[in-house]
């Protein structure tokens, strides 16, 4: 390991001497209010719009807001966003949530990089620990609080995060960063950007850390009942390195094409346990390394037909492979994307757009771990949608209606429609209110895969009894209808707020219920399976409240 980090540091550090400082960005705090409101969001609508205009619970984090938070991660940049709840589990390990649901594998969420999805299909969430980049090359994150699933698909239940980065032309020069301390070790980050001829600029970019373990408290209770920590320590170091590239090219007069790519590698300590046969405890407690690596491509073709008309194509491809003492998993995803723009007279603003992913996985698994399907799966997901923003009132009051049909492998048929209506009352006051509907596709392990979670150690009355989680076949989507209310106000040209209201009704939550006793086995052992159902439902409610005072053109206080 030593050997491995001050090799890869060398290679860094003499990129960093070979590098030129880049000129800084324009500051953000130098915009007034009414600028930073008027910012240019498109995660709501699938089209620019500015922030005051948005019907929806949103936050725009800027790349100046990056810089200053000094955050290395993009979770640690997400911790500045009202009603996000950010958790950090250990030195790698991440819970991200929008209005509840909170937990590692939270799959209620959609994040996005360049309108690549970051998906792991056998949870349906998101691995943070994986998704990096030079964080000086994200231009904004747009995080919508709150269901936008007739937009974006399936999984933006409770939310959806976009991560945005710079063209190409915006990230010229050189850039380097470097840094160290007891829990960061050693971080280090390069880029150059370059003009390649009159009409094509590109980058490149190299980025690097080794962090420590972070330690758990050490007394009490709550501690001192995990035999795991106790047993095999407490390693959860992590090690990761990045490469990636990107090209902007304009072809002609409303016309570019945009090439980009990423490869990353990965490697993480982790305490475990897992069901055992051996006595006395029936578990087996082990340190693992896992190890993760992937790449990436894409390119997104955009043209503008007239001054009222723009079409767009996306492709990507993503490779994802993970391997731990438990299983190894390989997924590799397909997905074209294709969308158009149009005006229709003064009041219609449609967009609409249809869909393909196609997704290969293939799983290698201890016998604790079992499938109802081959170890590789094909997964296809199919769409189509429409959104029409009606004028009702010249500059005032606008009303959106969206609808999306998907089709999956697992629940067939799924429709998510959306209603939203934004009222500008005046310059300093705007209210919006929306209707949605969406659902969570289920995951790998929901649908056919079974797992022996626990093996309770035999008595005088009963043999050792293996308690079996299996997934199922018939397990349909969760659903959510979902309310919104927002009002943003400006009351005094450098004082805002922004408030939302929601109530969210849930159907068909993950349940899981017993199922049969199999005694096929006994008097060795025997097994008791349950299987993942959908007997839950539920709702929650909140309000959400957040305010922003520049006091000087050098000062924000943000309050939420």
């Amino acid at each position: 390991m030593t050997k491995t980090k001050v090799t890869s540091y060398s290679a860094l550090c003499l990129l960093l001497a070979s590098t030129t400082a880049a000129a800084t960005d324009s500051n953000s705090l130098d915009l007034s209010l009414q600028e930073l409101m008027n910012v240019e969001v498109t995660s709501v609508s699938k089209q620019k719009q500015s922030l005051s205009n948005s019907p929806a619970a949103i936050y725009v984090i800027t790349s100046e807001s990056i810089r200053r938070s000094g955050a290395t991660s993009i979770p640690q940049a997400l911790r500045d966003v009202p009603g996000l709840h950010v958790a950090q589990i250990d030195s790698q390990k991440w819970a991200v949530s929008s209005r509840g649901f909170n937990g590692r594998y939270n799959n209620k969420l959609l994040v996005m990089m360049d309108g690549r999805t970051l998906y792991s299909p056998e949870f349906s969430g998101v691995y943070w620990e994986v998704q990096d980049m030079l964080m000086a090359d994200i231009d904004r994150i747009e995080v919508i609080r709150g269901p936008s699933a007739a937009m974006w698909g399936a999984n933006a239940v409770n939310g959806v995060i976009n991560i945005i980065t710079k063209h190409t032309a915006d990230t010229l020069g050189g850039h380097a960063e470097l840094g160290a301390g007891d829990y960061e070790q050693g971080f280090a980050g390069a880029r150059y950007g370059a003009t390649l001829s009159d009409n094509m600029t590109s980058r490149v970019y190299l980025k690097g850390h080794e962090r420590d373990s972070f330690e758990p408290y050490s007394s009490g209770p709550a501690t001192q009942s995990i035999p795991v920590l106790e047993m095999v320590g407490k390693d959860n170091s992590w090690q990761h390195l990045q490469l990636g590239g990107r090209l902007d090219i304009q072809l002609e007069t409303g016309t570019s094409l945009t090439l980009s790519s990423d490869v990353y590698s990965s490697k993480m300590q982790q305490a475990a346990n897992i069901a055992s046969d051996e006595a006395p405890l029936y578990r087996e407690y082990y340190n693992d390394e896992v190890e993760s690596e992937g790449f990436n491509l894409l390119s997104k073709y955009t043209k503008a037909l007239s001054a009222s008309s723009e079409y767009s194509l996306q492709v990507y491809y993503d490779y994802a492979d993970r391997d731990e003492y438990l299983y190894n998993l390989s997924t590799k995803t397909f997905d074209v994307d294709f969308q158009h723009q149009l005006l229709l007279g003064q009041q219609h603003n449609i967009v609409w757009g249809a869909g393909y992913r196609f997704m290969k996985d293939n799983l290698d698994a201890l016998p604790i771990v079992t499938s109802s399907e081959p170890n590789s799966t094909n997964i296809s997901l199919w769409s189509a949608f429409v959104s029409d923003e009606l004028m009702l009132v010249k500059d005032q009051l606008w009303l959106t209606l969206a609808t999306r049909l998907e089709h999956n492998d697992y629940t067939g048929f799924e429709v998510q429609p959306n209603v939203r209506l934004m009222w500008q009352m005046d310059p300093k006051n705007s209210m919006w209110t929306s209707v949605a509907r969406a659902v969570r596709t289920p995951s790998r392990v929901e649908n056919n895969l079974s797992v022996n979670a626990l093996n309770i150690p035999p008595s005088e009355v009963s043999p050792l009894v293996k308690v079996w989680v299996s997934g199922n076949d018939d397990f349909e989507s969760e659903e959510i209808i979902s309310y919104e209310l927002g009002y943003r106000f400006i009351p005094v040209p450098k004082l805002s707020f922004d408030t939302a209201l929601f109530y969210n009704s849930y159907d068909k939550l993950r349940s899981i219920d017993q199922g049969v006793t199999d005694f096929s086995t006994f008097p060795n052992y025997i097994s008791q399976y349950s299987s993942f159902t959908n007997d839950y439902d539920g709702y929650n409610y909140g309000a959400e409240v957040s305010a922003l005072w520049m006091a000087t053109d050098a000062l924000q206080l943000r309050v939420n």
